[in-house]
């Protein structure tokens, strides 16, 4: 007798960006900056963003945005520079509680930011800038 291949239903993932939040709209739009850049980057059905704290969405509602649109499957990209209680404590405890709440959808923590050597690439351009406004003041300077 022979079996039948099951069927194999393709899954629909989101990407999930968790944040801190900050009262300075400069900072969650640099976030959302990175956020577009990725979408346009990656293949994935939906890309969403939530913070820990002082701005909306919260995590909560950003992993509802994301299972109202049919996730079945959530990478949670934590958007931390180091390696804190956020990322140690907070995360893994919010993560849990999401899994909780959508027993149905797959959700995964990932990584944070940490060291990478792209990093040192970031800092070589910050640096070179500074030096070229250096310049163009001390030139200012020397014309004033």
């Amino acid at each position: 007798m022979r079996r039948q291949k099951e069927k194999v239903m393709p899954c629909k993932k989101a990407l999930l960006f968790l944040g801190h939040g900050s009262r300075a709209r400069e900072a969650n739009e640099a976030m959302y900056g990175v956020i577009d850049l990725v979408r346009e980057a990656t293949d994935f059905d939906i890309v969403e963003a939530g913070f820990l704290d002082l701005n909306p969405p919260s995590v909560t509602e950003a992993m509802a945005t994301c299972v109202r649109q049919g996730a079945d499957r959530v990478l949670v990209m934590p958007y931390f520079l180091h390696l804190g209680m956020h990322v140690q404590r907070d995360l893994p405890r919010v993560i849990a509680e999401l899994q909780a709440e959508h027993p149905q959808v797959e959700v995964v923590l990932g990584r944070h930011i940490g060291f990478h050597p792209k990093l040192a690439e970031i800092f070589v351009e910050r640096i070179q800038e500074m030096e070229q406004g250096l310049l163009v003041a001390a030139r200012e300077d020397s014309l004033g």
